[in-house]
């Protein structure tokens, strides 16, 4: 594995595991060792990322810390083969995908994905490997603009397309709901992976893409009617949702803009037809509200 660092708040982010917990267990067990960065933070490899992550898997399945921090390497890996219940080799898919991301070989993370979606259906890759490993990186929405993320983007945006086309059609009763990114600065796997969820649901989706204007969306409204209209937006972006609210209730008074968020609080706008929610939460009501 390659000399990518990470802070203690990383291993706390990608294992589930407290950074107060990963403290104790460093000095009780040396469980791990870091080094110092020029700012004179702890800074971790990736194989210790590797380690934290196998051990909090165990843990979870009742395995004791003062045990497991004396198996070396391959004897955590055989362990966590022996695994059997469904959710814990899920979690070592996204782990997996977690560690593949940040390795040298660049097509390692195409490789686990596609051994990945040999063991597993479609539906179950995206909803229990894929995004929860796109929320747990960010890569759900922005991402962090690192180099290893562009092969990661553009592998699972493979797997997305190819679940979205192998849904069913939408319900003939279904409402239609427009997606849509104003610009092109955000990442659209959260778009695909909305499109998808909906689509799955049968929900009747009209897939815009990124880059579009109000214009563009008021010659979409127009002839459709749509019953709702979804996109979710970085808190500072600059999008005009006041001019897209007017837009709607001119030529579609009956849609309602729903804008999905990063945080876990909901919002509402001075417009009428505009709701704000978080992102899990605005797909969860346009899947009540549209079909």
């Amino acid at each position: 594995m390659d000399n990518k660092i990470f802070t203690i708040t990383d291993l706390e982010r990608f294992s589930g595991i407290k950074a107060h917990t990963l403290r104790i267990w460093e000095r009780r067990y040396a469980v791990l060792a870091p080094v110092r960065s020029a700012g004179n933070f702890r800074v971790y490899t990736l194989d210790e990322v590797k380690k934290i992550l196998n051990i909090a898997l165990l843990k979870r399945n009742g395995h004791r810390i003062s045990h497991l921090c004396k198996n070396d390497p391959s004897d955590l890996d055989k362990k966590i083969g022996l695994l059997q219940h469904n959710t814990d080799k899920w979690q070592k898919g996204i782990n997996d995908l977690t560690i593949n991301m940040y390795a040298v070989d660049p097509e390692s993370f195409e490789w686990v994905l596609d051994e990945l979606l040999m063991s597993w259906p479609i539906d179950i890759l995206i909803e229990k490997i894929i995004y929860p490993f796109l929320k747990l990186t960010k890569l759900l929405w922005i991402g962090h603009k690192l180099c290893e993320e562009h092969l990661v983007v553009t592998a699972t945006r493979k797997k997305l397309i190819l679940a979205i086309e192998s849904t069913k059609t939408y319900d003939l009763n279904s409402r239609i709901v427009i997606l849509f990114l104003p610009d092109s600065t955000q990442l659209d796997l959260g778009l695909l992976y909305s499109n998808y969820y909906l689509k799955r649901n049968g929900i009747h989706v009209i897939y815009l893409g990124n880059d579009v204007s109000v214009q563009n969306i008021k010659s979409i409204i127009y002839c459709s009617s749509p019953a709702f209209i979804f996109t979710y937006l970085h808190p500072h972006d600059h999008f005009e949702v006041d001019k897209l609210s007017e837009c709607i209730n001119t030529y579609s008074p009956e849609t309602k803009l729903v804008i999905g968020s990063y945080s876990e609080t909901s919002t509402h706008y001075g417009q009428k037809n505009v709701l704000h929610l978080p992102f899990n939460a605005a797909l969860e009501f346009l899947r009540e509200n549209a079909s």
